[in-house]
């Protein structure tokens, strides 16, 4: 059976790709060599894997971080790609030189594209908005593209992709290993909230970086609502950010009872605090394929997220898992958040639905399995 040599261009040593990039190289089809524009970024406070299950380098050169824009320059990448003679290049994302210059170096030499793109409707950042134009070109000149769900497809068609040639590799996280620890520490879930001094307490969890578009002043007043009906809730807040001072200063100066914020923590650390929690909402103005949806889901619980999350849709089934509110929007928020803690039951099931999805739909072989369709694909229509 033919092997491709895969060439997988991706911005920094995300914990949360590991899996794939094991998943892909595990793959009796691919030969894949991972280049990684840079090894993090400055505003990301995560634990880096560096597996040793695929092949990986990361890329000499120089990353741009200015508010709202990361810019990776790597010339170096246009040497690898001539110089391995790769059966596919998959460049993940069209905003960065090193993609741009994939692109362009793998048109030169004939070699088979792929586009791996998360985009959805109004999420471009300000330096996406500034090169739209060459970024519609790449989209259409690629000859496949990969999305992780339907809103990210709809995106591309409109600007300019071949619905035929689109194929969709859900984002996922380590399923077994969430399912696994969580399982393990709701054994010991009322240990756990007695050392946070919260037993007894219903627990609502937001998990994510405390900035502007993550809406978690919606959240929080949302909270306050259900906080002055009942006394047997508590809103905990992972995570750090520019507005994290800010946040905590609304709760003192409103005296809004029983919210904590922990800062940053371990990825040990966070899997304790979703086995503890009774639902878990991510109030979003803007994100594209949020994993902390997964995560919370593959840990068994209820989600509430916006239809400004991009994999919302395709993840949250309302009434059975969830729901979904608008944007910016803290009476929906709270009201979905009541129906949910007001009634154990209806939690319960929910959670049970929240694992049976991300099971069945958002696995390691869901996504390698919708990579290799697209190799596949664009390695026979470029022969045909």
């Amino acid at each position: 059976m033919k092997k491709y040599k895969v060439a997988l261009i991706h911005n920094i040593i995300s914990p949360y790709r590991v899996p794939l990039f094991e998943g892909l190289s595990d793959n009796p089809n691919i030969d894949l060599s991972v280049y990684f524009c840079a090894k993090t970024h400055g505003i990301r406070e995560w634990d880096i894997i560096e597996s040793k299950k695929f092949y990986y380098e990361v890329l000499s050169g120089v990353t741009l971080e200015y508010p709202g824009i990361t810019y990776h320059i790597n010339p170096i990448i246009i040497l690898k790609l001539i110089q391995n003679k790769f059966d596919v290049v998959i460049i993940g994302g069209c905003t960065d030189f090193t993609m741009q210059a994939a692109f362009v170096i793998s048109k030169i030499f004939k070699i088979p594209t792929i586009l791996w793109s998360e985009g959805i409707e109004n999420t471009q950042s300000k330096l996406g908005k500034v090169i739209n134009p060459l970024t519609r070109f790449i989209i259409r000149k690629v000859d496949t593209v990969i999305v992780p769900g339907t809103l990210s497809r709809n995106f591309h068609i409109k600007q300019g992709a071949d619905s035929g040639k689109i194929f969709i590799a859900p984002n996922i996280v380590d399923i077994e290993k969430f399912v696994g620890k969580s399982s393990k520490f709701k054994e010991d879930k009322e240990k756990f909230k007695q050392e946070l001094n919260i037993p007894n307490k219903k627990i609502i969890l937001f998990i994510g970086q405390l900035i502007e578009r993550k809406g978690v002043e919606y959240l929080i007043n949302a909270y306050t609502k259900i906080r002055e009906e009942q006394n047997d809730v508590c809103l905990i807040i992972v995570g750090n950010g520019v507005l994290k001072t800010k946040l905590e200063e609304i709760c003192i100066e409103k005296k809004i009872r029983d919210v904590r914020f922990t800062g940053w923590v371990s990825e040990e650390e966070k899997i304790v605090y979703y086995s503890i929690a009774n639902l878990f909402v991510l109030p979003t103005l803007m994100d594209l394929c949020p994993l902390v949806l997964n995560e919370a889901m593959a840990c068994g619980l209820p989600v509430i997220s916006t239809d400004a999350a991009g994999c919302a849709v395709d993840m949250i089934m309302t009434d059975e898992n969830g729901f979904i509110v608008n944007k910016a929007n803290a009476n929906q928020l709270y009201s979905a958040i009541k129906k949910i803690i007001s009634d154990d039951e209806l939690a319960r099931r929910m959670g049970n639905k929240s694992l049976e999805i991300i099971e069945t739909k958002y696995s390691i072989d869901q996504s390698v399995g919708g990579f290799i369709s697209a190799i596949k694909f664009t390695r026979f229509n470029k022969i045909k």
